[in-house]
């Protein structure tokens, strides 16, 4: 395959990188820093956009007393869809609003950094994923050694208790947090009942004879069977692009730059749609290509232009890897 590639016709990333150099060097590029601002708001069914909160102290009062669900949730699979029904459950009976916290970057990149992209999603796929199923407000703190290193009882008094006024958390059963992972949902159930907050704790969710798990999807989409992937998922397994703004985008094959921390499948051809995030429906089907060497080729039926904007994303879903 020709390298050499029109860059005014390929998708590349509007916040890093010269495109001409990612595209030619079928470099990765780094995943939209939730910190630095998402810009594009993912807006919720009522029409409501999901608030970024990195600091507790910052939480408007009218986002305080919530139900808040604990996790990485990295890939949002059946496993975390059972965490969101018993918030929104919880939620409903007092009237509270949904909060997540998931901190960035995922804690394997800071205590492996040198480990294989790993990661399911974005900053930005989870943050829509969110924004869609109509959490109020994600609270993704930066996780560096100084934050990994709070005791656990601090993070809860200091963070939960003071910042967020809590009144219920929800977990998986297996949920550690703080210095050497000390804290678990023992801990979170006994200073729940001294500080005034309720905690929920959500077993394993089996699927299709296998238990939902991050590490199980990963496994499928390595192996490149993208349709058992999609089912522990409870959903198409979404990829986030960039998109120069306001470019139009003619037919033919688009090398496509990666996000350095997202997995890739196994090489192969993948049946895709591709979206725009808040958006009803797809803005044109088509395929991507990994070939030997991870290059990744996205050709679609169709191409159109994107309404010009800031920072503009794109959504690939994998729908199922082609026969042959």
């Amino acid at each position: 395959m020709n390298t050499m590639v029109d860059t005014r016709n390929t998708l590349f990333s509007p916040y890093r990188g010269r495109i001409g150099d990612l595209a030619q060097r079928h470099q990765s590029i780094a995943p939209r820093d939730l910190h630095q601002g998402m810009g594009v708001p993912f807006v919720g069914p009522c029409g409501r956009p999901l608030q970024l909160v990195t600091d507790a102290a910052t939480l408007p009062a009218d986002l305080q007393a919530s139900v808040m669900m604990l996790g990485s949730f990295d890939g949002f699979h059946r496993g975390h869809q059972a965490l969101m029904a018993a918030a929104q459950a919880a939620a409903l009976v007092g009237s509270s609003p949904i909060g997540v916290m998931s901190v960035e970057p995922h804690p394997r990149q800071l205590f492996a950094p040198q480990a294989k992209a790993f990661r399911l999603g974005t900053p930005a796929t989870k943050a829509e994923t969110f924004g869609r199923l109509g959490v109020d407000f994600l609270y993704s703190p930066r996780f560096d050694h100084a934050f990994a290193g709070q005791e656990p009882e601090d993070f809860i008094d200091e963070i939960l208790v003071d910042g967020f006024k809590v009144s219920r958390l929800v977990v998986g059963h297996n949920f550690r947090f703080g210095r050497q992972r000390r804290g678990d949902v023992d801990l979170l159930r006994r200073l729940g009942q001294q500080r005034g907050f309720a905690v929920t704790v959500v077993e394993d969710i089996h699927w299709d004879d296998a238990t939902c798990s991050s590490t199980r999807v990963r496994n499928l989409l390595m192996s490149g069977d993208i349709e058992a992937a999609n089912s522990l998922l409870g959903h198409a397994w979404s990829v986030e692009l960039g998109v120069e703004p306001a470019a139009v985008l003619r037919s033919g094959e688009k090398i496509v730059a990666w996000h350095g921390s997202v997995l890739k499948p196994a090489c192969g051809a993948y049946d895709v749609t591709v979206r725009l995030p808040n958006a009803s429906g797809p803005l044109s089907h088509g395929c991507i290509t990994i070939d030997a060497s991870g290059v990744a080729t996205l050709a679609l039926e169709c191409w159109r232009a994107i309404e010009p904007g800031p920072q503009a994303i794109l959504f690939v879903d994998f729908i199922r890897r082609r026969a042959g």
